[in-house]
């Protein structure tokens, strides 16, 4: 990619933090900040990602460090997505193909609401980050050289361990790529799902799931995950209703059972009322901390008291956050509590934060609600688009699109069910992934087109250890192949199920007559 190409790409990918004249912020951005800079655990607020803050703004010098590196990770995980997604063509040639690259960061920065989030102080764009590098890891290990490989993995770790949606999002993404693989081992078809690795995807999850707690402890003496959960849990059972009614039973037959009976007359009737407001019965029950063990109390109550009602209020609530794409969700609003931190933690920052027209009533915000009537129309056709093309991956016997095409379902899916049931509806939660679905159908579609029906050719040989005697054994116990023995009148026959995910190019005969090397 040419300097101009990636300058060009860059600019796109950050023009709503350009007109604003600061980095797009959110009410949590000075939360992330603050974990950083105070070395403490804020409930809901990723330590890992206020770290990131700090190291990408080389000490908080300047925040256009972070939104910069956000857009360099994601331009360089677009690449590698597009590239993966080609027939008949090594990685290399499709990442150099720059004026591609450039035209589809330009649909995407104006097309879709990708631009926000690059452009933005939060961890929104680890959640396509975890996607993409789960995908590539599992499907496309062999097209990867060891570096490659291990940045992939990097990216999904960093963004793992930035947000915890993400890390639940990882693993219900494991499980359905654990599926697919025994389906292609059960049915021999396709052939990439029965050889998709697994072990590495499932590495990068797992790997993060404990190196969160590692990290907290000893950048704050606790090792524990980020906190807040219960209370978000919470928070999304009182908007379904289920707390409401499990208080009106309990608290008639005992005043005393929850310290919430008695403000059970007067809860708010969303989630951020209650999360967020001022005048919320939290604040008079001591704030996240001192309701934490109350809040976990109701919510394993109301699991086993109406499960069925729940399971299908989640359900109803994923439904909703499922089509709910908009971008600009909370970007207009005042942001009292970042402002606070900015005064606090970055004085040398405040002047040109409170002079962006984020803050000073200027027309950036009003940007993302406009782009709305051409973003949101295009991603229902994005998503019309992905549905469209599994017959014709089915069809084609393509296995890596027909894959690609069920994973992602899967992750919005599981996206909009995660958000929408454990926290609440929210415009943001889709948007910053619903962006993919474009990257995925374009590359799909211009699959299927070239491939014609074509079987996918075979992987490149890692580079790295392609000449290594364990390699090569790894070349001739693949796909069952039957190995041609000299003297010894038939064909050595392999079991299909130690194939790995190799291809076998031009095996030469083994002979095993002649004396043997130990």
């Amino acid at each position: 990619m040419s300097v101009l190409t990636m300058a060009g790409a860059l600019t796109l990918m950050l023009w709503p933090a350009l007109l604003n004249g600061f980095p797009i912020v959110f009410f949590d951005t000075g939360g992330y900040i603050e974990a950083a800079a105070d070395h403490k655990l804020v409930e809901g607020r990723s330590l890992a990602y206020g770290l990131f803050l700090q190291a990408t703004s080389l000490n908080w010098r300047t925040l256009w460090g972070p939104v910069l590196a956000q857009s360099l990770l994601t331009l360089w995980m677009l690449r590698h997505l597009s590239a993966g997604l080609m027939p008949n063509r090594g990685r290399t040639d499709a990442a150099r193909d720059g004026a591609a690259l450039l035209g589809l960061v330009a649909v995407l920065s104006l097309g879709t609401g990708m631009a926000w989030y690059s452009a933005q102080l939060m961890p929104d764009l680890a959640i396509p980050l975890v996607v993409g590098s789960l995908w590539l890891l599992a499907f496309r290990w062999a097209w990867l050289s060891w570096g490659q490989r291990m940045g992939i993995a990097m990216v999904g770790v960093v963004g793992l361990l930035s947000h915890m949606s993400g890390m639940a999002l990882g693993g219900g993404l494991i499980v359905v790529l654990a599926a697919m693989k025994a389906a292609g081992m059960l049915t021999r078809h396709p052939r990439s799902w029965r050889t998709l690795r697994l072990l590495p995807a499932t590495a990068m999850v797992l790997g993060s799931m404990l190196a969160l707690p590692l990290l907290n402890g000893v950048v704050t003496g606790q090792a524990r995950l980020t906190p807040g959960g219960p209370l978000f849990l919470f928070g999304s059972l009182l908007q379904q209703g289920q707390v409401r009614r499990l208080l009106d039973e309990r608290c008639a037959e005992d005043p005393h059972a929850y310290a919430l009976c008695r403000y059970r007359h007067r809860l708010p009737a969303t989630a951020d009322e209650f999360l967020w407001g001022e005048e919320s019965p939290l604040v008079a029950l001591g704030g996240w901390q001192g309701m934490a063990a109350e809040a976990g109390r109701i919510n394993l109550a109301v699991m086993r008291t109406y499960p069925l009602a729940l399971a299908l209020s989640s359900l109803q609530a994923g439904v909703e956050q499922f089509f709910r794409v908009q971008s600009g969700d909370g970007l207009g609003e005042f942001h009292d509590s970042t402002r606070a931190v900015m005064h606090r933690v970055l004085p040398a920052s405040e002047a040109a934060f409170l002079k962006a027209d984020q803050q000073s009533e200027g027309p950036t915000p009003g940007m993302a609600d406009l782009s709305n009537y051409l973003t949101v129309p295009l991603a229902f056709l994005a998503l019309a688009a992905l549905g469209a093309l599994i017959p014709q991956a089915v069809r084609r016997r393509d296995g890596v699109a027909l894959g690609a095409l069920v994973f992602l379902w899967a992750a919005l899916a599981g996206n909009a069910l995660i958000c929408g049931a454990l926290s609440n509806p929210h415009d943001r939660y889709q948007n910053r992934l619903v962006w993919m679905v474009p990257v995925f159908a374009l590359a799909i579609d211009r699959r299927l087109r070239q491939a014609d029906g074509a079987q996918e050719v075979a992987a490149p040989s890692p580079a790295p250890y392609a000449s290594s005697p364990w390699f090569r054994l790894r070349r001739r116990l693949a796909r069952g192949v039957a190995l041609p023995v000299v003297g010894a009148g038939a064909d050595l026959v392999l079991p299909d199920i130690l194939a790995p995910d190799i291809m076998v190019m031009d095996l030469a005969p083994v002979d095993l007559t002649g004396p043997q090397q130990p």
